[in-house]
C-alpha cells in the first residue's frame, strides 16, 4: 500500500509541472499586449516599452518561463497581480474560504442525500420511488445550474424577497448559490449511485449470498454497497477536485467575491500572473484530491491490494 501511495505522489509532481508549463505557454502565445491593456490606448510607445520592461514581458520565452518556475517551485511565490499590484497569495487566502464554503457544503449535502436515494431506488427498482428518482434526476441533470440561478433570483429574491440576490454577508447570501450547486450535483450523484448499485445487485456473488439465506439488508448494505461505491468514489473525487473552479458562472451571477470571479476578471484583463497563480493552485488542489481518491479507491478495491501484495511477495522470493 505504501508503494502504491508513493507511486501516486511521484506521478503528481510532474503533472503539476506540465500543467504550469502548458498554461504559461498558452498565455505567452495568446495575442494581446498586457501593457496596452493596463495603461490604455492613450499611452505612448515609450510608456508602453517601459511598462513591458517593468512587467518582464519583453524578455525571451525561455527566460520568462525559467524565472516563473524558479519563483513558483523554489521560492513558493505566486507573484503579484499586474492590474491591482496585490499579492496573489493574499487574494487567494481572502477569496478561497468563500468559494470553498459554497462548493463543499453544497456537494456534501448532495452526497448525503443523493447516495441514499440512489441506493433505495436501486433496491426498489421499477417502483414508484424509483420512477420518481429517474424523472427528477433527469430534469435536474439536464438543466444547467445558471438557469436555476436566474429562476431562484426571480422567485426567491425579486418576488418573495426571502434571500439576497447578490453579494456575501450573512448566511442568507449563501442559500441561493448553494442550492444551485446542490441541484447540479444531486441529480448526477443519485442517478450514478442507482446505476452502480443495480449492476452490483445483479452480480453472481450477490445472488449466491441471497441463496445462502442472508437477509436482504445484509446482502445489500454489507456486500453490495461497498463494491457499488467504488466507481462513485472516482466521481466524487472529480466533483470535489473541480469544486473551486466550478463556481465561476455562479459567482458572476450572484456577484460573489470568490475564486471564480477573481479568475474571470484576470482573464478579461489578461492579468497573466493571476491566471497562472490560480491555475497552479487549482491544479495542486486537483492532484491532492485525486491522490486521496486513489488511496480510498485502493482501500475499497481488494484487487489493488492483492496486486501489490503479490508484487511484494514475488520480489521477496527473488531475493531469497
Amino acid at each position: 500500500m505504501a508503494r502504491y501511495i508513493l507511486r501516486r505522489i511521484l506521478i503528481t509532481i510532474p503533472t503539476i509541472l506540465c500543467v504550469t508549463i502548458l498554461v504559461f505557454s498558452l498565455l505567452y502565445i495568446t495575442p494581446g499586449d498586457p501593457a496596452e491593456m493596463i495603461l490604455g490606448s492613450s499611452a505612448t510607445e515609450e510608456e508602453l516599452a517601459s511598462y513591458r520592461e517593468f512587467l518582464g514581458v519583453d524578455r525571451p520565452y525561455l527566460v520568462q518561463l525559467g524565472d516563473y518556475l524558479y519563483r513558483l517551485f523554489i521560492k513558493f511565490d505566486l507573484g503579484d497581480s499586474w492590474l491591482y499590484a496585490s499579492r496573489i497569495t493574499d487574494e487567494i487566502k481572502n477569496r478561497l474560504p468563500i468559494t470553498f464554503a459554497i462548493s463543499m457544503y453544497s456537494i456534501l449535502i448532495a452526497v448525503a442525500t443523493g447516495i441514499p436515494m440512489g441506493v433505495y431506488a436501486a433496491v426498489k427498482q421499477n417502483g414508484a420511488f424509483d420512477k420518481f428518482v429517474l424523472v427528477t434526476t433527469s430534469v435536474l441533470h439536464a438543466v444547467p445550474n445558471y438557469v436555476f440561478a436566474m429562476i431562484f433570483i426571480m422567485v426567491f429574491s425579486l418576488q418573495l424577497n426571502w434571500f439576497p440576490a447578490y453579494g456575501i454577508g450573512s448566511l442568507k447570501h449563501y442559500v441561493l448559490p448553494c442550492m444551485c450547486i446542490f441541484i447540479s450535483n444531486f441529480g448526477s450523484m443519485a442517478r450514478s449511485m442507482r446505476t452502480s448499485m443495480l449492476e452490483v445487485i445483479r452480480s453472481d456473488y450477490v445472488m449466491a449470498a441471497r441463496a445462502q439465506g442472508f437477509s436482504r439488508n445484509v446482502v445489500y448494505f454489507l456486500h453490495a454497497l461497498p463494491n457499488a461505491m467504488i466507481p462513485i468514489v472516482t466521481q466524487l473525487g472529480g466533483r470535489f477536485a473541480g469544486a473551486l473552479g466550478g463556481t465561476l458562472i455562479l459567482e458572476t451571477i450572484f456577484s460573489i467575491p470568490g475564486m471564480g470571479l477573481y479568475v474571470q476578471g484576470a482573464i478579461s484583463k489578461r492579468d497573466v500572473p493571476v491566471i497562472l497563480g490560480n491555475v497552479v493552485f487549482m491544479s495542486i488542489w486537483f492532484c491532492l484530491i485525486m491522490l486521496l481518491v486513489d488511496i480510498l479507491y485502493a482501500a475499497l478495491d481488494p484487487r489493488i491490494k492483492a496486486q501489490y501484495i503479490a508484487q511484494s511477495a514475488g520480489k521477496r522470493r527473488k531475493r531469497s
